[in-house]
């Protein structure tokens, strides 16, 4: 499982985008209690339920990882784990997925520029407000001591899409040969 994991903005959807067109990987749909935002589906996007029907479902062991961030809650089914999966999540959740799945997690750290983030985050539809409370927030959360594992780092500025694609075929390559597949 390719676990991405970066501050508001930073490309983590971009790259899990060329991961599935380009390598065949699934997304891992996660769950919130965050509204959707304009053109998000549900069970597309993220699987969108209440605070209630989240903290049900956490009650009931449906989760495998859960985190609060921004002022919602966030998770991953036990149901939605794949191993040829993509999931983006914050770094409590990268380091439950390290705990949990171990070696299974690959973990992929993303980091852009506050200027590019902010203008990323206004072109999707931000308020200057909501982007300013975001940088900062983003600031104390998005420490790289705080890791357990990070197998990669990604500047995405721009070049970010090709590294991950070079090195995705690398580690495809080997993996299909370890398994004599090649």
């Amino acid at each position: 499982m390719i676990v991405l994991v970066g501050a508001s903005a930073s490309g983590k959807t971009e790259l899990a985008k060329l991961l599935y067109q380009n390598y065949n990987y699934h997304k891992c749909v996660t769950t919130t209690t965050r509204l959707p935002r304009i053109g998000e589906k549900d069970g597309i996007d993220y699987h969108f339920l209440t605070f209630e029907q989240f903290k049900n479902l956490e009650k009931n062991h449906q989760f495998i990882e859960v985190s609060s961030y921004n002022d919602q809650l966030y998770g991953i089914q036990r149901k939605d784990v794949d191993i040829q999966g993509v999931v983006i999540v914050e770094p409590n959740g990268a380091n439950t997925l390290v705990e949990k799945i171990g070696k299974d997690a690959f973990v992929v750290y993303v980091e852009a520029s506050d200027q590019t983030r902010k203008s990323r985050m206004l072109q999707r539809g931000d308020s200057i407000k909501q982007v300013e409370e975001r940088i900062d927030f983003d600031r104390n959360v998005f420490i790289l001591k705080h890791f357990k594992r990070i197998d990669l780092k990604l500047s995405n500025e721009k070049e970010a899409l090709d590294q991950l694609a070079l090195f995705i075929d690398k580690m495809y390559k080997l993996y299909m040969k370890e398994n004599k597949q090649i």
